[in-house]
């Protein structure tokens, strides 16, 4: 059987069991613990990919909110949580996960065993249409269980990294009205010696006292935008922004839709390329998790959409937007980065889509 075909075959037999799951009937007893109280919530999302790893920030930002004396463990995939969460002191314990379970069977069953040793106040799907995550939850030997918003409401989210945040506090006041909430925005805690190192290897890169443009020129699958339309770009970001530097931020497959022709950074330290890209004025590049990465830091985002639905995975918070490429042109894309470098233009006095 296909691999595409095997895995639908078993999203399809997960969903089915875990449409079943129901949030805790105690809905609205949150409030009965204490705010300040040392209680232990565990966060669910087996799953290795580095957007997905950092759509949960704002979630684990809100729970320290709420509990600011609670500890957070996660389940994830993958080994990128050292990297990722290293400054976040309140996330104690990650079950890792391996990638592939199949084949690492054994390591999968012992880092499952170990959380179920484990009791928790409070247990949140991270993402709640992963069926994974789901049944993590189910697992868990948590007092409260939350799986989804319970009820569809006019003031849920579209954004994915809002959804588990919205279930969260829905979950702890089913009453309140969301629709005006400011959700806190992806994060990565870069230290002042983190964000003092990404300047100095702009320094090394451009001996001058310029800003930064960085670019990000890669993407998987059809959200990769072609050679002809980067290199059209590259050509008018040169042309028009000549009092600003323009830096590649290079993937770890090594490769450039522009061939190179900039001056490029590469590195296989993620909070290394935030940093750098922390310093720069604005970040640009398309849906990836790279552009998670750059939303995470405190520079100007702008992702480019093709395919996938911005209102779902676009930046958010700050400056920082969705630009669909199908209907904005590469010169208008230029206005747009002029409103965010301007202070006399601001970005929403134009049109994306």
């Amino acid at each position: 059987m296909p691999v595409s075909k095997y895995n639908s075959k078993k999203r399809s037999i997960f969903k089915f069991f875990t449409r079943s799951f129901k949030n805790s009937s105690y809905s609205g007893q949150l409030n009965t613990l204490n705010k300040d109280a040392k209680i232990k919530v565990l966060i669910t999302r087996p799953n290795h990919r580095l957007g997905n790893q950092l759509l949960l920030t704002p979630l684990i930002q809100e729970i320290k909110q709420q509990f600011p004396n609670s500890t957070i463990d996660l389940v994830l995939n993958g080994t990128l949580s050292s990297v990722l969460f290293s400054n976040f002191t309140y996330v104690e314990t990650v079950f890792n996960l391996p990638k592939k379970p199949f084949k690492h069977l054994s390591d999968y069953l012992k880092q499952s065993a170990r959380l179920l040793f484990n009791r928790y106040d409070i247990a949140i799907a991270g993402c709640e249409a992963s069926n994974s995550s789901k049944i993590y939850v189910k697992l868990s030997r948590a007092r409260f269980k939350i799986y989804d918003s319970g009820t569809q409401r006019l003031d849920k989210p579209t954004y994915i990294a809002k959804y588990p945040v919205y279930n969260f506090k829905t979950f702890l006041n089913p009453n309140q009205d969301l629709s005006r909430y400011e959700y806190s925005k992806l994060a990565l805690n870069l230290s002042n010696d983190e964000i003092e190192h990404g300047q100095q290897i702009l320094n090394r890169l451009f001996d001058n006292d310029k800003k930064t443009i960085c670019i990000f020129t890669f993407a998987t699958g059809a959200k990769c935008h072609s050679k002809a339309w980067w290199s059209e770009c590259y050509h008018l970001l040169k042309s028009e922004f000549k009092d600003y530097n323009i830096l590649e931020m290079l993937p770890i497959e090594n490769v450039s839709q522009i061939d190179f022709k900039s001056t490029h950074f590469y590195s296989k330290d993620l909070r290394e390329i935030a940093a750098v890209i922390e310093n720069s004025a604005v970040f640009i590049g398309a849906d990836s998790g790279m552009m998670h990465l750059s939303a995470a830091t405190h520079s100007t985002t702008l992702g480019l959409f093709n395919v996938t639905k911005p209102e779902i995975y676009g930046p958010y918070g700050g400056n920082n937007r969705a630009i669909v490429t199908n209907t904005t042109s590469i010169e208008e894309l230029i206005k747009i980065i002029s409103a965010v470098l301007l202070p006399t233009l601001h970005p929403n006095d134009l049109t994306t889509s």
